[in-house]
Order: C-alpha cells, then sequence, then structure tokens
C-alpha cells in the first residue's frame, strides 16, 4: 500500500498526472515539448495562419493539440474538437465545425419497447424495456468554400472575434484525395480572408505534403510543427512528475527501464507507470518505492492493455512453425537507430542468443537464416511488421510497434535497447543483459 492515501486520493492523484488512454489537456502535465508549444503559440498570433501537427502514430499530437486548444481558447467557449474518419468528406466535418463553433448540440431521441412474457401455468409475467440511442447526424449542406468561408466569419463575428480554436483531428485517415485537395484549397482562404477561426490539423505523417498532397499554394499559410519520439529527459520527468504527486520513489532500474522500452513514445510511459503504482497500492505491505516483484507485474499488465492492433500484429509475427521469429524481431527492436542494416542486426541478435541458457545456444540461427526471416518479417504472412528501407536496411512499418517488441521481451526476462546509457547518467552496471527467459 502507498501510505497516506485512500483509494480515492490515489485514483485522483493517478489520473491527474498519468493519461494512458486519453489527451492531456494541461501544459502542465506535457512534458519534452516546451519548444512545439511555443513555436504554435507564435504561429497563431498570425492572422489567418492555421497549423499542422504530424508524426508518428502514438507520439502525442492530439495532447499537444489540445493543450494549445484550451490555452489559446476565450474562456467563454471551449475549443472544437473533430476527429476524421475513412469516409469524412469536407463538407460534412465543416457542417460539424460550425455546428460545434454555433453551439448546436446534436439531439438524442430514445426509443422504448415493452413487451410481456408469462406462462399461464405459473402466472408469471416479465416485461423488457430496450433503450436505443438515434444520434442524427447534422445536415451536410452543400455548401461551396466561399459560403462556408462566409458563415466562419460571421460565426467569429458573433464571438467578437475572441480566441477559437478548432482542432481537426487524425486527418491522414481521409481516403479519398479530391477531399483532402478540399482541405488545402480551404486554408489558403482561410489565410487570405484572415479568419479569426484558428484550425489545428494533426496526421500520421513524415511531412505535410503526405497529407495535403501536391497543394503548393496553400503551405505558406501553414505552421508544420513535427513531433518526435520524447527525449529521456522529459521520459523521466513524466515518472518522476507523478512519482513525486504520490509521495514514492521510483529507483534508478525500474525508472531507466520504463524509459528505455517507451521508445520516447509517450503512451508507453503513461501506461506502465500506472501499472507500476496500482501494484503497489494494491500490495498488503507499506512501500514507498516499487520492488522487482512489482514492476514485473507491471510489466505483464501493460502487455495485456496495450492496443489490440499491435498485440495481434506481433504474434502474427512469431508464432510461426518454424523457430527463431520473435529472437531476430527482438534484435531489431534492440538499438536507438530506427533503420537498421542486416549486420547490426544481426550483432544484436547474437549478443542476444549468448544471454540465453546454454542448452538453448543450440537454437542460434545461422545469418543467412536471420537474413530470410528478416524478410519474411516483411511479407503478408507476418503482418508486414517491418519494412525495407532500401536493400540491406530494415525498419519497422510502425515506430510505435518497436517500443511493444520491447515490452514483450522484456516481459519474457529479455531487457532490449541497453544502449540507453549511452543517452543519460545511467551507470555502467545497467547495462548488463539479463539471460532471458526460455520460450516454451
Amino acid at each position: 500500500m502507498i501510505k497516506g492515501l485512500s483509494r480515492d486520493e490515489f485514483v485522483k492523484i493517478l489520473h491527474t498526472h498519468l493519461s494512458p488512454t486519453s489527451p492531456i489537456q494541461s501544459q502542465e502535465h506535457l512534458f519534452g515539448r516546451h519548444k512545439q508549444v511555443q513555436l504554435i503559440e507564435q504561429a497563431l498570433c498570425a492572422p489567418g495562419r492555421s497549423i499542422f501537427i504530424y508524426g508518428d502514430r502514438g507520439v502525442g499530437k492530439t495532447s499537444v493539440a489540445q493543450t494549445i486548444a484550451y490555452s489559446h481558447q476565450s474562456a467563454s467557449n471551449n475549443p472544437v474538437l473533430l476527429a476524421c474518419t475513412p469516409q469524412t468528406t469536407f463538407e460534412g466535418l465543416m457542417a460539424d465545425a460550425l455546428a460545434g463553433l454555433k453551439g448546436q448540440e446534436i439531439v438524442k431521441s430514445t426509443v422504448t419497447n415493452s413487451g410481456k412474457l408469462g406462462w399461464k401455468e405459473f402466472g408469471v409475467e416479465g416485461s423488457r424495456t430496450q433503450i436505443n440511442e438515434v444520434v442524427p447526424r447534422i445536415e451536410a449542406v452543400a455548401w461551396d468554400l466561399n459560403s462556408i468561408v462566409t458563415s466562419l466569419l460571421e460565426v467569429a463575428e458573433a464571438r467578437k472575434n475572441q480566441n477559437t480554436v478548432v482542432v481537426v483531428d487524425e486527418f491522414d485517415r481521409i481516403d479519398n484525395d479530391e477531399e483532402r485537395g478540399h482541405f488545402a484549397d480551404f486554408i489558403k482562404q482561410v489565410g487570405d480572408q484572415r479568419v479569426p477561426v484558428r484550425f489545428v490539423f494533426c496526421g500520421v505523417a513524415e511531412s505535410m505534403q503526405k497529407l495535403l498532397g501536391a497543394h503548393g499554394s496553400c503551405y505558406r499559410y501553414l505552421d508544420g510543427i513535427e513531433l518526435k519520439t520524447l527525449g529521456y529527459e522529459a521520459r523521466f520527468d513524466i515518472i518522476d512528475n507523478a512519482a513525486k504527486a504520490l509521495r514514492v520513489t521510483v529507483d534508478n532500474r525500474p525508472r531507466y527501464r520504463i524509459a528505455a522500452i517507451s521508445d520516447g513514445f509517450p503512451h508507453y510511459i503513461h501506461r506502465m507507470c500506472e501499472q507500476l503504482f496500482w501494484q503497489m497500492f494494491n500490495d498488503p505491505l507499506p512501500c514507498d518505492a516499487p520492488t522487482h516483484d512489482h514492476y514485473r507485474e507491471a510489466v505483464a499488465q501493460s502487455v495485456l492493455s496495450i492496443e489490440q492492433h499491435l498485440k495481434t500484429t506481433y504474434e502474427q509475427a512469431v508464432m510461426k512453425s518454424a523457430s527463431g521469429y520473435e529472437q531476430v524481431l527482438w534484435a531489431v527492436a534492440d538499438h536507438a537507430d530506427f533503420i537498421r542494416n542486416t549486420e547490426s542486426i544481426h550483432a544484436s541478435y547474437t549478443s542476444l542468443m549468448d544471454s540465453l541458457e546454454e542448452e538453448d545456444e543450440e537454437f542460434m540461427l545461422d545469418r543467412p537464416t536471420v537474413v530470410a526471416r528478416l524478410n519474411a518479417l516483411k511479407g503478408k504472412s507476418c503482418g508486414h511488421i517491418l519494412a525495407i528501407h532500401k536493400k540491406g536496411w530494415y525498419q519497422f512499418r510502425e515506430n510505435i510497434m518497436r517500443g511493444y517488441v520491447r515490452l514483450r521481451a522484456e516481459e519474457q526476462g529479455c531487457e532490449l535497447a541497453l544502449d540507453y546509457s549511452a543517452a543519460t547518467s545511467a551507470s555502467p552496471a545497467l547495462t548488463r543483459r539479463p539471460r532471458a527467459a526460455r520460450r516454451g
């Protein structure tokens, strides 16, 4: 147990400082993004300027966007938060944005069905009520671009031109290139007419060009903010800030391992810390620092609670009749570089296999077989978990997958990413790789 905290107090503090399943909305708890936040705040001062936040999935784009939205939005209104789907159209999303700006709520209607069930012999009657909520979609009028911009200007005037922010999240999910083109034209018009409504877009991509295509004229009206994975200092800040609020201490060993496994993706840090502190709170004995057992159980619970699509892809990749797929995948994740060549991966694989029990060394694959496994991990049968950068160079198709691979290896007793000591003040003693657990 964590002394001095009731369950309600513990839960409140925990979820004030850790948000593994919801975006952060306060700069107080947004670590490692000071520079990006400053750039966005400066850009929002420019009339007609829009913002595009882009980067890997899970890197914290939504948290940055919502934090900025709530800090920049005038106190008299809330920002409008929208999300895209593959079927999202420009007109439909603009209809939702305008409805949100005008304070229109979606009306919910309730339908109740009742019936009786009975048996004459027993004289029993029963009734069943079924409630179906029907949420009608806001009607999207077939507006043209000019009428939409005019409507935004009218809304802004009605709000006395107070700071107003609309967040358009998951923009990359829009499949139709023509629809994306409409947004590009819209961004240009917002800039040309200095519309006092700020639009913040978020999307998974390496660049804005991949999201908006070859609509070059719109880019001078946009400030693109790239989010990369967190550095070690920010990773430690998340851990230490939550621990301090709970009045406990996370020792170097679990602290460095959480930072290394996370690969700089905030979601992993928040999730593992959440599980670690729950293990401490549920311990019948008083504790002010996590034990090894607390840490091991937190790792196991984190594996169970991480996104299902990562788990499915991982298991599709490694659960093969032929041996060695899992260890080869671990080797790919065993370094700070996202893109690695065959030589580097094979060196990691050899080191990893050397840590196994002596009786397991007979399962070590030779170099040609390791290369064959790498190539197979790019294929459909392995869920395309790896992608080839160029001949002889490999990377994870989704960078967030690397942290999950590290977490699965840690669950089985094999510590990856020991090169993190070079980027931190970790003791050299922390770079020893424990003997990996034998896979059944």
